[in-house]
């Protein structure tokens, strides 16, 4: 049995790629806030090596963290969504998973920047992507089926 990837599928796989590189992206920039903050690898939010921060030092601390956490629990859901879709509608859902990655770049950028308010903006993109592909992996996968 072989397995055939049309030009198509192609970018969802680009798009995957590009999600797995934007989470380390973000993870490296905190691992970097800590080592600028001469905090040990090991710091974590509240953690007593925090302590001998400033409430602004800690406050930006905290948003790099909870940036980085936030892509890291989203991860295996986008990137399997863009995987799966992809299956039965490889253009749509490489455009969902294109929308996916702008809306984490905005919801980061405005999260470090801002704080909770900073990252409304990237939730209009984020939220509609991913409720689009795992709609479309979900219909695809019910016609496959012969359910629909």
């Amino acid at each position: 049995m072989s397995i055939v990837i049309g030009t198509s599928y192609v970018w969802n796989i680009v798009t995957a790629t590009v999600m797995g590189l934007q989470t380390a992206a973000f993870a490296g920039c905190a691992s970097s806030h800590k080592t600028r903050l001469d905090l040990p690898h090991s710091a974590e939010v509240g953690s007593r090596s925090t302590e001998k921060l400033t409430d602004a030092q800690n406050e930006e601390f905290t948003r790099f963290q909870k940036v980085s956490q936030s892509h890291t629990q989203y991860l295996p859901l986008a990137q399997s969504s863009v995987l799966l879709a992809g299956l039965f509608y490889p253009k749509l859902s490489a455009y969902a998973g294109a929308a996916y990655i702008i809306g984490r770049l905005i919801y980061s950028v405005g999260y470090i920047k801002s704080g909770p308010e900073g990252r409304k903006y990237g939730v209009f993109f984020i939220c509609p992507s991913i409720i689009t592909l795992l709609s479309a992996s979900l219909y695809g996968s019910f016609k496959a089926l012969s359910l629909v």
